[in-house]
């Protein structure tokens, strides 16, 4: 590292506070406006210039974000000022690295004081190699970022095809045709109030799948070295990390998740996911959702489609804390086609989540070869040729 500058992170940056907003002062626009968690929401103003580098100063600390356009910080974070010469996101990837959650400032409610950061100290290298050591690692985060942007589109074709074969009825008929457009018989049913094909049924989502709820994983501790990562709420939406808690591989197998299985989270923060992150323990107010009976996508999709129902029915009990009951799925009616039509749609579907599962495999490689190089380019014991 002898063409590396060590010093404190206040000598390479300025770090500022950002600035109060409440949602009501926002007007419709395209600029970002980024809390502590990320992008929020977006303004018609913007108050920093971009590209910059936000991080979490109150709530959620130390999270880091790049910015590419111009943004609204808001008050709940810290922005870069001034880089003082350095490359944005050579300073990004810098953050990053740095245990910054750890500087709070013992408050009530956890807070990052920029004073502290900058006093924290770091090393960097010459501008060049500034630039090369970020273009490693932006290209591992641009293949991460492509992936997922092809997996949504993939996801959004395939609930395309399924709505428009199982909620249109527009089904291949005997002839080939699109059934309802082209005259298909339809009965209503005074239940969902609706005409459905005739001879098609009504049952829950109780009915077309199982719901296995996770366990309070304090009683599962690892007694050796072996584990399975615990999969919370919060592994749901960011995957398995350094917080992670840990469990005994001794669990129940019920409980045992793998890749491709369904997860529905049924307490506070409502969704439903196909599972990509490899093995792991199930922890309550998460139900792994399988069927004897019917494929996959059959049962994901009625999920999926009766989400916003129970988001909006969450939202209306949160002074009690807004959950799914049993009850609830066993009220909410589907429509079930015969089984042989959902198996034909089951082999157009699942080449599309098949795709889906490979890609994700591959930003879990992409992602810990990224989390493997980053310390590793930061402290110069990795050299960019």
């Amino acid at each position: 590292m002898g063409d590396w500058i060590q010093a404190n992170l206040g000598d390479f940056i300025t770090l500022q506070r950002g600035f109060d907003i409440t949602k009501v002062a926002q007007g419709e626009g395209p600029y970002p406006v980024v809390s502590s968690g990320g992008i929020d929401s977006f303004h018609d103003h913007f108050m920093v210039k971009g590209p910059g580098v936000v991080i979490g100063r109150k709530g959620t600390l130390g999270t880091t974000f790049f910015v590419p356009g111009d943004y609204w910080p808001h008050d709940t974070t810290l922005w870069v000022k001034d880089f003082k010469g350095n490359d944005e996101k050579f300073i990004y990837y810098l953050l990053k690295n740095l245990p910054l959650q750890r500087l709070d400032s013992g408050s009530a409610n956890p807070t990052l004081n920029r004073n502290y950061a900058h006093l924290v100290k770091v090393a960097a290298p010459r501008l060049a190699v500034q630039k090369k050591i970020a273009t490693v690692l932006s290209a591992l985060d641009a293949k991460i970022d492509l992936n997922n942007r092809i997996n949504a589109e993939l996801e959004a074709l395939a609930k395309t095809i399924y709505d428009y074969w199982f909620v249109q009825f527009d089904f291949p008929d005997a002839h080939g045709r699109p059934y309802r457009s082209s005259g298909g018989a339809m009965v209503w049913n005074d239940t969902l109030k609706r005409e459905i094909p005739s001879e098609w049924k009504t049952a829950s989502l109780w009915d077309i799948a199982t719901y296995t709820n996770g366990l309070a994983m304090q009683k599962f501790r690892p007694k050796g070295e072996a584990y399975l990562p615990v999969i919370k709420i919060k592994e749901m939406s960011d995957g398995f990390t350094s917080e992670t808690e840990r469990a005994s591989p001794s669990i129940p197998s019920k409980i045992v998740v793998n890749d491709g299985d369904i997860l529905f989270s049924w307490s506070a923060t409502l969704a439903v996911q196909i599972w990509t992150r490899g093995r792991g323990a199930l922890n309550q107010h998460i139900f792994k959702v399988t069927s004897d009976t019917y494929p996959r996508s059959f049962y994901y999709f009625e999920l999926v489609n009766y989400l916003d129902h129970f988001k909006m029915m969450a939202e209306k009990r949160k002074t009690t804390m807004g959950h799914i009951t049993l009850d609830h799925l066993r009220q909410s009616v589907v429509v079930t086609p015969p089984l042989s039509l959902i198996e034909q749609m089951d082999e157009r579907l699942r080449p599309i989540f098949d795709q889906c599962l490979g890609l994700s495999k591959q930003n879990q490689e992409l992602t810990q070869l990224r989390d493997w190089l980053l310390p590793l380019l930061m402290n110069g014991q990795v050299r960019v040729a």
